[in-house]
């Protein structure tokens, strides 16, 4: 796994959303990276990493990232984890795997959930685009606006570059693990502090957000959580001071 590392002190592993890469902490490594050494992860088959056969299975993924992940942060040392959407399952997973190693596990509006259709998505093909750069873009802003960010302010040219440069670098489909029924299981699992986050606006049809949130408060008993302001599915970029001031609280504590 090709990872972006920043900071010194206690080791803090961030675990990105599907069709992304470490960029979907571009605005939070540098605040955390002042108290944390951050290890900012591209997922196997996703940005700068090594590819997976196209067969692999969601279960086979997540063994896969766990030797990998032990492999570069050898040893007993303790570990913080935050995991976003797709990355959330994968950092649920590692959190029960690993036990008492790990001793904090922020979650930002995860995945894994049980896989059920709640309504049809927006979204547009990216392959409708066939080389034309502009019409590329021009979907990538529209599926951001669908998946990702709340308001249009908010899909700036540099979100629409992290977005074009995730998209084009994605070599499996997120979907075997962030459908894959793991959440809950793990969560019951967890020996940890958990914080989930979850933006104000990330609450669609297709992503009920009460629903989803008590499904996790059923497993877990009582539940650290807090709703991000003026913020949707991403909120780590759309409202970055509010999450940084609470995974700073969270993992600091």
């Amino acid at each position: 796994m090709a990872v972006h590392r920043q900071g010194r002190g206690p080791d803090l592993v961030l675990f990105h959303g599907g069709m992304g890469s470490w960029k979907h902490w571009v605005r939070n490594v540098e605040p955390l990276a002042g108290r944390f050494t951050v290890h900012a992860l591209d997922h196997p088959s996703y940005g700068a990493s090594a590819p997976v056969a196209r067969e692999t299975t969601g279960p086979a993924y997540l063994d896969l990232v766990h030797e990998l992940l032990v492999q570069m942060l050898p040893g007993r040392a303790p570990l913080r984890l935050a995991g976003f959407s797709f990355g959330g399952a994968i950092a649920a997973n590692l959190a029960r795997r690993l036990g008492p190693r790990v001793t904090h596990l922020a979650l930002v509006s995860p995945g894994g959930f049980p896989s059920r259709r709640f309504g049809d998505r927006p979204i547009r093909s990216y392959k409708e685009a066939g080389d034309d750069e502009r019409l590329f873009r021009e979907i990538c802003r529209h599926n951001l606006l669908v998946n990702m960010l709340s308001d249009p302010a908010s899909v700036t040219e540099d979100a629409v570059d992290i977005q074009a440069d995730g998209v084009r670098r994605t070599r499996f489909d997120s979907r075997k693990v962030s459908g894959g029924g793991t959440l809950l299981r793990d969560l019951a699992s967890l020996t940890c502090r958990l914080r989930l986050l979850w933006g104000e606006r990330d609450d669609s049809p297709f992503r009920p957000a009460d629903l989803l949130i008590g499904e996790i408060r059923q497993v877990v008993g009582t539940l650290d959580v807090h709703r991000i302001p003026r913020a949707g599915h991403w909120s780590a970029y759309e409202n970055a001071a509010e999450v940084n001031r609470l995974l700073l609280e969270f993992f600091s504590s």
